[in-house]
Parts: C-alpha cells; sequence; structure tokens
C-alpha cells in the first residue's frame, strides 16, 4: 500500500471531493444570492487552498512522498472544477433565460 500511485490516487480523490463541494456552494449561492457570487469565492479559495496545505502536511506522517500526494490533490482540483465550471455556467445561462422570460416581455420592446 506504500505505492506513490495509491497516494496520488487517494488525494485525488480528496480533491475531486472539495472540487464537488466548491460546485455546491457555488450552485447555492447562485439559486439564492446570485450578487454574493464574487464574496463566496473567497471561501472556495481558501477551502481549496486548506487542503493542499493539508495533504502537504500530512505527507510527513503519511508513507507516501510529497510530491505524488501534491500532484494528485492538485489534479483532482483542477479537472473536476473545470467541467463543474461548465455546468455551472449552463444553469447560470438557464437561470438567466428563466428570469428573463418571466420578468417581461424581453428586449423587443424597443421599438
Amino acid at each position: 500500500m506504500s505505492s506513490p500511485v495509491v497516494g496520488g490516487l487517494l488525494a485525488c480523490a480528496g480533491g475531486c471531493a472539495v472540487s464537488v463541494l466548491n460546485y455546491f456552494i457555488n450552485r447555492r449561492t447562485l439559486e439564492k444570492k446570485p450578487s454574493a457570487l464574487a464574496s463566496v469565492s473567497v471561501a472556495r479559495q481558501f477551502l481549496s487552498i486548506g487542503y493542499l496545505v493539508l495533504v502537504f502536511f500530512l505527507a510527513k506522517v503519511l508513507p507516501w512522498d510529497h510530491a505524488p500526494l501534491l500532484l494528485g490533490a492538485a489534479v483532482g482540483l483542477t479537472i473536476p472544477s473545470i467541467l463543474l465550471a461548465m455546468r455551472l455556467a449552463k444553469l447560470n445561462d438557464s437561470m438567466k433565460k428563466t428570469r428573463s422570460d418571466t420578468t417581461g416581455k424581453g428586449d423587443d420592446s424597443r421599438g
């Protein structure tokens, strides 16, 4: 079990979990109060950076070296974040379309 690949995969799984948590924070903020999305990004950054710092310091007590753990954590944070950001963008577009349909006749009222 002391293979560096196992450590990297475990760190990647943890990074994926943090990415999913960040996605749900974003989604909830977007649904409840879209204007606060920028201020919530600070909390999401603290979660991501905190996970990397945790992995760095846990590497001293775990049977794996720092490099595979940090690489796995970085991959686990990055790839799911990109995919979930695209999903969040689609959600945002559909919410904007729904809001513009319910607020009135749209932009066709110019003349």
